[in-house]
């Protein structure tokens, strides 16, 4: 009988950078400040760098710390953590907090010339929206739609191949590019000594000034590559998304679908929107999907499948035997819906309580769960009504407020532990009440829209609800805006950081925890081994290099490459055994990007 709430499961989460200067003029772009980060973070643990297609390192306790940014040359980016693979919602509770907090630490003390915080949370003032993501392993397909998968993935190498020759034309078309730029500039820089503003535009501020933005190609060229990409790679995606949607995690999207759209009374974070409404998350009012590849073409899903894309597009073509890893009966499941949580509760509630539904879904005790008629009309109307009354439509007639569709699937999961011989673990119960009790809090809660008394500290959008409404109702949009935003400071001046420093919030990890977190790996996990290896040769003669699939040491042919097995079943299925120092560990596919 397989454990409860005992999956692999693995956070993403990206932070937004304020920087600020004594000297304006000499302020550094967001890449410049993820650099100086990097190092400062490399002075408190154990840091290799990442083997993979954007930049990044990866850390003794197995996670990784990216450069995030959609156009890096124009000077956009952002702070992405992820945590390691971790088994069960504390374990992963426990690793978001070390990941946060050092993070914050290493921003403090990096040194830029001025003052670096991160913010954890998923919109700015200006709207623009950024991730917080949850993966899970998780049952991809059975039977005849696990064999359709399998055909399908069969049939789509050779679009993939083709594809990859795409690639590569396109970076020696972008190289030649450079070339003949550089033979026409010589004469010109020759004759008139040149132009800044000529060779700007020909070669982009990395080339001309120094590297500065991780991208070696100016803001034009940028922007006719990505271009350029998407029309080379539609013909893959439109394949490959018609037979996800047609195989991938049919029964689990179906069934979790309605908790998903639900989930946000428990584990949003509050919102103030362009119109100074309140909103229960920052994310779910721009949900615009119930599953999508997540931007490729401006969609936000629920469901993100884009990490099958990208295994398939990008990871594929540097590791072909990667493709292999998609033929596996179990995969990884992102959610993208989620918020950056800041109370514990809150996260470990969301991780917790989905994790739980989808072990009674796996089990056959969730099959036929009421589904949503409109479910993206209903997430934005659950979203944008804080008295929790918004009643949505089901496909059976009836009309469910959010609260009585997650009690649905309290009393659903509920059985379904009562009926297993072990009566659930003891997680599995802990979560149980805990999300009880936040619905009975939030039930409790009077129709005027006032915050729960009782939940403040514990989920986050009562606790930001509750300072935003404390500004009085002559508070400006901005200073609204203001107390939304700080509220996610990773600093003493962030409000829940004051709100926790004055025991007002609930805390579920102690710093034994965390600071233990911050320096090993999970036990039975991936990470395991690829920590190991990470404190063994980071400081040795051969350079060392990691990503979620293996680790490198040494360069070229005779590099050494260990791999992370992705063969056989987890302990989530059975007991934890010892790890030992072994090469291969036993996982089932849960991989982050």
């Amino acid at each position: 009988m397989a454990n409860v709430c005992q999956r692999l499961v693995g956070l993403e989460t990206e932070y937004a950078i304020r920087s600020q200067s004594a000297d304006p003029a000499a302020s550094r772009s967001k890449f410049r400040l993820y650099e100086a980060l990097i190092a400062s973070l490399s002075r408190r643990v154990l840091a290799v760098p990442a083997q993979h297609f954007k930049e990044g390192v990866f850390t003794a306790n197995g996670g990784a710390v990216w450069f995030e940014a959609a156009r890096p040359s124009a000077g956009g980016g952002l702070i992405e953590g992820a945590t390691p693979e971790c088994h069960g919602p504390r374990e992963a509770l426990i690793y978001q907090r070390a990941q946060d907090r050092l993070l914050a630490e290493s921003a403090k003390s990096a040194v830029t010339g001025g003052e670096m915080v991160l913010i954890k949370n998923d919109r700015d003032a200006q709207d623009n929206i950024y991730g917080a993501q949850e993966n899970y392993a998780a049952t991809f397909a059975s039977g005849w739609r696990l064999s359709l998968w399998r055909a399908g993935l069969v049939a789509l190498f050779p679009l993939a191949v083709m594809t990859w020759i795409g690639m590569a034309l396109s970076v020696a078309l972008t190289f030649c590019y450079f070339a003949t730029a550089a033979l026409c500039y010589l004469p010109f820089q020759v004759l008139t000594g040149g132009k800044q503003s000529v060779a700007l535009f020909l070669f982009g501020s990395d080339l001309v000034e120094g590297r500065e933005n991780c991208v070696h190609v100016p803001v034009w060229l940028e922007s006719t590559l990505q271009f350029a990409t998407r029309l080379l790679v539609a013909p893959l995606a439109l394949f490959l998304f018609g037979l996800l949607h047609a195989t991938g995690f049919r029964s689990i999207r179906r069934n979790l679908l309605p908790f998903l759209v639900s989930r946000p009374v428990i584990a949003g974070a509050g919102m103030v929107d362009r119109a100074g409404n309140f909103q229960l998350a920052d994310k779910g009012p721009a949900m615009n999907r119930v599953a999508g590849f997540g931007g490729l073409v401006c969609d936000r899903p629920i469901f993100c499948l884009g990490h099958f894309f990208k295994a398939v597009y990008a990871d594929s073509w540097f590791a072909p035997r990667n493709y292999l890893t998609l033929f596996h009966e179990r995969q990884r499941l992102q959610i993208a819906i989620g918020d950056s949580n800041m109370c514990d509760t809150a996260e470990y509630l969301r991780i917790g309580t989905t994790m739980l539904v989808l072990d009674a879904i796996e089990a056959g005790a969730i099959e036929n769960a009421p589904r949503l008629r409109r479910p993206i009309a209903a997430l934005h109307a659950i979203c944008a009504d804080p008295s929790l009354t918004t009643k949505v439509a089901m496909s059976d007639g009836r009309t469910l407020t959010a609260l009585e569709i997650q009690r649905l699937y309290l009393e659903l999961c509920r059985t379904f532990l009562a009926e297993r011989e072990d009566g659930g673990s003891e997680v599995a119960n802990e979560v149980m009440r805990l999300w009880a009790q936040s619905l009975d809090g939030l039930e409790e809660h009077p129709q005027s829209a006032a915050s729960p008394h009782e939940l403040f500290g514990v989920l986050d959008w009562v606790t930001k609800k509750h300072l935003i409404d404390e500004a009085g109702p002559t508070a400006t949009w901005e200073e609204r805006k203001k107390i939304d935003i700080r509220y996610h400071e990773l600093s003493p001046a962030g409000y829940h950081q004051m709100l926790a420093q004055a025991g007002l919030t609930t805390i579920l990890v102690t710093n034994e925890e965390i600071d233990r977190a911050r320096r090993s790996a999970p036990a039975n996990s991936p990470a395991t081994t690829r920590g190991h290896y990470i404190r063994e040769f980071a400081h040795g003669d051969e350079t060392v290099r990691a990503n979620w699939h293996q680790v490198v040491i040494g360069h070229g042919w005779e590099a050494k490459v260990v791999r992370l097995a992705q063969h056989g079943r987890t302990a989530e299925n059975g007991p934890r055994k010892p790890f030992g120092n072994r090469s291969n560990v036993r996982t089932d596919g849960l991989h982050l990007d």
